[in-house]
């Protein structure tokens, strides 16, 4: 999906923008560092999780390996305390941080992380970050 309909969609779930981010490629499309993403990917406040663990009728065998929950066909969400939240706006939306993502993404050290890694970093040196 492109930048346009990954934001209808995230519009669409009428979440309090204090209550999640969006994470990795998604925070990446919105930064113009991507033209497309497959998916959705949310990480929300223990606090909104609750509510969507009972709007989606979600329970532990729901989780993926990665401790995702998939509440529709495009979107997943991770519930994580408000206290660890690592985000900024773009858009205003609530975005992870690119310096976040570029940490996970080297550690990782997956392949398919190969050219993320070379865009983050060489955006983050362009606008001095």
């Amino acid at each position: 999906m492109n930048k346009k309909e990954l934001l209808k969609l995230l519009d669409s779930l009428n979440l309090p923008n204090t209550e999640y981010y969006i994470l990795s490629s998604g925070s990446m499309l919105l930064y113009g560092l991507r033209e497309q993403v497959k998916d959705l990917d949310l990480c929300v406040s223990n606090e909104l999780f609750e509510q969507l663990k009972e709007k989606y009728n979600l329970n532990e065998k729901d989780k993926n390996d990665c401790g995702f929950y998939h509440i529709l066909k495009d979107v997943e969400i991770v519930p994580n305390s408000k206290e660890n939240f690592k985000m900024e706006y773009k858009n205003g939306y609530p975005v992870e941080s690119l310096k976040n993502i570029l940490a996970f993404k080297e550690k990782r050290n997956a392949p398919k992380d190969k050219k993320d890694i070379e865009i983050i970093k060489k955006y983050l040196k362009e606008n001095n970050n």
